[in-house]
């Protein structure tokens, strides 16, 4: 196994902490992935940890890419709020309206504004559909099957759905696909070198392969799916690096204007404290309870997580591909996330 390490001198964090409270998470919970820390956009702490398959084959270095399953949702958010200040979209347009031939049903009442905070209503798929490769138009109809009827119409249920068919949307408003849009308004735009799209069949160089371990403590390699199912809702992978570019341009206004991330930060607490991808709120177990958005993401045994502070323009970026993260650990102070949130925000 290999550790790198990439120290700054000008860092004001207590790297010998860091370094401890990593090194815990790799003996006891087995962790095994990326991390990066970044100030004003400078890496101040960089470090990987473990293989890239379950075979240990290959070594994880800081340049790996991984799969980044739901944080792709934060880019075709993006997508559709550029749309929006281009005066093509409104958050206001019905789902009937822009795709009347898909028949969603209450699709006159479902607007783009739901489908970015989960509060569509429309179901979760079940997992059989990631069995066969379906199109975004495919996966929207066997997702509904013979739903007729909203039963949460107006409350937050996070499901894949409400991002494919952002996805549809931006392709039909635009005449590109989903993920030509992708690569011209942010990959390119960024000039992102390791991010891009899975599928079954194709995977980047220098990925990380994702398994998890069985009762017996052995290294299972998971199930070689059709992820690109996911489509604009989590077939994406990238790297720490171009993460923190993402980061980075998100401060200016590359991508999206002051009033444009105003509302997609916008926290709704009566929607789990939903923003338009992402869940922006003030860390409460800090004194000065910071300003964190953050936008997590899994798929079996790839999960990741990126934390901004808002206030400070800090960054924490981990990637893991053996099933020993959870990103959804709020409040659990043995959990690396949280752990080093807490070193961060000091």
């Amino acid at each position: 196994m290999i550790f790198v390490f990439i120290h700054t001198g000008h860092s004001q964090l207590a790297t010998a902490r860091i370094d401890s409270i990593v090194n815990v998470q790799t003996v006891q919970n087995r962790f095994e992935g990326v991390i990066l820390i970044a100030e004003k956009g400078e890496i101040q702490y960089h470090w990987a940890y473990g293989f890239s398959d379950e075979a240990m084959n290959q070594e994880i270095d800081v340049n790996t890419a991984f799969g980044i399953a739901s944080i792709t949702k934060m880019l075709t958010a993006i997508i559709m709020l550029q749309l929006v200040g281009e005066e093509k979209l409104n958050l206001s347009d019905s789902v009937g309206e822009l795709l009347p031939s898909l028949n969603i049903p209450s699709g006159n009442k479902i607007t783009v504004h739901h489908l970015l905070l989960h509060i569509s209503g429309l179901p979760n798929e079940q997992d059989y559909l990631y069995q066969n490769k379906l199109s975004p138009i495919e996966f929207v109809a066997k997702t509904l099957g013979n739903t007729k009827k909203l039963k949460n119409f107006g409350k937050f249920n996070y499901a894949n759905i409400d991002y494919v068919l952002l996805g549809i949307i931006a392709s039909s408003l635009e005449n590109k696909s989903w993920k030509d849009l992708v690569k011209e308004r942010i990959i390119k735009k960024l000039s992102l070198t390791k991010t891009g799209f899975l599928s079954k069949d194709v995977k980047p160089e220098n990925f990380a392969y994702s398994f998890q371990f069985n009762k017996k403590g052995e290294r299972v390699k998971d199930s070689n799916f059709y992820i690109e199912n996911f489509n604009a809702a989590g077939c994406m992978y990238s790297t720490t690096a171009d993460l923190l570019q993402i980061d980075q341009a998100m401060y200016g206004n590359d991508l999206l204007s002051d009033e444009l991330k105003k509302l997609m930060y916008t926290s709704y607490p009566e929607y789990n404290y939903s923003g338009y991808s992402v869940w922006t709120y003030n860390y409460p177990f800090l004194k000065n309870a910071p300003l964190l958005m953050e936008r997590r993401g899994g798929i079996l045994g790839a999960n990741s997580t990126l934390v901004r502070f808002l206030d400070s323009n800090k960054t924490l970026i981990i990637l893991n591909n053996n099933g020993q993260f959870n990103p959804d650990s709020f409040g659990d102070m043995n959990n690396l996330k949280e752990s080093l949130i807490m070193e961060i925000g000091k």
